[in-house]
């Protein structure tokens, strides 16, 4: 693992801090002279507008990434989600995947933060369902541990009543969860809670290694066991 890059996948409800951690730890790690960035500064992504961009791309894509899709769009299938907004994620999930798998060709000694991973993505597409079936959830974790694109996996908690009142804070992007009034957006950050701890029983069942914090401690006690936890995979 010394020489592979690493990507480090940030997932959790809305407002539960994954963006703030992620840039914590990279602003840390980079005092310390490490080559970490976020996943978005370092991706060349095609973007919707250009779909001739967006096309070109997805002909060139590796073969493992065409079944990543597959694997999704069955997902869907299976949990009645299949709409129009939702084959979008289908697509960013390819290129996600895509750039997982090309990246980590390079060997480099480099760490890449993800707050919109494979596991966040498939939490978005059920958004305020609760999940029905989770063979595909198994099959997508299967597939990417199997590919050893070298993912890890940072499950990071708050209680869902902080998590709201940070959202009420927010300024900027407004997510779906904003616009809802309060009882509405309890209700659905509560659903995905609970999803996201049936796809954690998951990752463990299946050994894909993750770590588990909770941004109500100590925001810099959390950024050093993230740290800590990044150089002992570097170190194996």
């Amino acid at each position: 693992m010394k020489n592979k890059t690493i990507f480090l996948e940030f997932n959790g409800i809305p407002g539960s801090g994954k963006t703030t951690l992620s840039n914590r730890v990279i602003t840390d790690m980079k005092s310390k002279n490490y080559l970490i960035e976020s996943y978005h500064q370092v991706i060349k992504k095609p973007t919707r507008k250009n779909s001739k961009h967006l096309l070109l791309y997805l002909f060139r894509i590796k073969p493992g990434s065409v079944k990543i899709g597959y694997l999704a769009t069955m997902y869907l299938i299976t949990n009645k989600k299949l709409n129009h907004e939702n084959w979008l994620r289908v697509i960013s999930l390819v290129v996600l995947f895509d750039f997982y798998q090309k990246k980590g060709q390079d060997c480099g000694d480099e760490v890449i933060l993800v707050d919109q991973g494979i596991v966040q993505q498939i939490i978005s597409m059920l958004y305020e369902s609760e999940l029905i079936a989770d063979k595909y959830v198994k099959k997508l974790i299967c597939f990417a541990k199997k590919k050893n694109v070298g993912l890890y996996i940072v499950n990071v908690d708050l209680d869902i009543n902080i998590s709201f009142e940070r959202l009420v804070k927010r300024k900027g992007n407004m997510s779906r969860i904003q616009k809802l009034n309060e009882a509405d957006a309890i209700h659905t950050l509560t659903i995905q809670q609970n999803n996201f701890n049936k796809i954690r029983k998951i990752i463990k069942e299946l050994e894909l290694e993750s770590l588990d914090v909770n941004t109500k401690a100590c925001i810099d006690e959390t950024v050093q066991v993230i740290v800590n936890y990044i150089m002992r995979i570097k170190d194996h």
